[in-house]
């Protein structure tokens, strides 16, 4: 294990890349930005000195924290953790092949990118470009989401800006929309629990897709799907550029259903819900299958 202490009371731009293992930082207010890096699932193992396989720099407010090449034929596989606390308000990048990534606090910016790992950032005030192919995302709040994966479930609490989500295989969730959606799911059920203004185009192929909008919102409504049933508990506008709201729903084989939505805090609590369930079919599934 090795840490580093850098004196910074200002927001800092930091650049993470490493091939496996997990990043962990916090943004709060500090006066020293700090990094500890260690190898193994133990954070407390001191038996490797990380200094050889890691490059840490800081200068004018940059970190960057880089995983070097792995060459020869002894080296072994070992995960790299790396923890960071910086001051709040910094922006994030992170590149890696599998790891999760855990940004917790405040940020103006965060780009995170992981082929597989679990994906889990607290409150961004600017854009959140979160990419996986594998793992999971949550994210608590936004001012403009862009988020991508294959395979990976989406959960977005709150976004405050326009929010674009698009997954293959995976279901789209969010809480509470201030603005504009565009969502695209493959086989994934796509839920938003609030939507209030702008537009939002939702679309999947063999998913269900849930629309929820907020209580007094004018809409104009264009649903659509091939063979899935078609429902809607609102009476729409007959003005499109009149609405508050402008919802297009696109399935191929999945039903749409359209409804007025509660608070946004019982929004919230019925979307974790829902999550939950999800989370606890998946478990049994996979062990009913591991024990045939």
């Amino acid at each position: 294990m090795a840490t580093w202490d850098f004196p910074c009371s200002e927001p800092i731009d930091a650049n993470i890349s490493l091939a496996s293992g997990s990043v962990s930082v916090t943004a709060e207010p500090t006066e020293v930005t700090g990094v500890i890096i260690s190898r193994g699932r133990s954070a407390g193992q001191a038996d490797d000195d990380v200094t050889h396989d890691v490059t840490v720099e800081f200068s004018d407010r940059h970190l960057v924290v880089s995983e070097l090449p792995r060459r020869g034929l002894g080296w072994r596989v070992k995960d790299l953790h790396v923890r960071i606390a910086m001051p709040i308000g910094s922006r994030v990048s992170v590149q890696a092949a599998s790891a999760d990534v855990n940004c917790q606090g405040t940020y103006s910016a965060v780009d995170l990118r992981t082929a597989s790992g679990r994906i889990d950032v607290a409150t961004v005030r600017g854009t959140a470009e979160i990419s996986t192919m594998s793992g999971g995302v949550q994210l608590i709040q936004a001012a403009e989401p862009i988020i991508e994966t294959a395979s990976g479930r989406i959960f977005v609490h709150r976004a405050e800006g326009d929010v674009r989500a698009r997954t293959a295989s995976g279901n789209i969730s969010i809480g509470q929309a201030d603005a504009s959606v565009t969502a695209k799911s493959a086989s994934g059920e796509i839920l938003m629990n609030a939507l209030a203004r702008g537009r939002a185009d939702l679309n999947s192929v063999s998913g269900n897709i849930r629309a929820k909008v907020a209580p007094g919102t004018s809409v104009f409504l264009d649903l659509a799907s091939v063979t899935g049933r078609v429902t809607s508990d609102l009476t729409p506008s007959d003005q499109e550029g009149g609405a508050d709201l402008q919802l297009r729903c696109r399935t191929v084989s999945g039903s749409v259903h359209v409804a007025s939505a509660v608070t946004a805090a019982m929004a919230t609590a019925e979307m974790a819900n829902a999550e939950m369930a999800n989370a606890e079919m998946a478990a049994e599934a996979e062990t009913i299958t591991e024990g045939s």
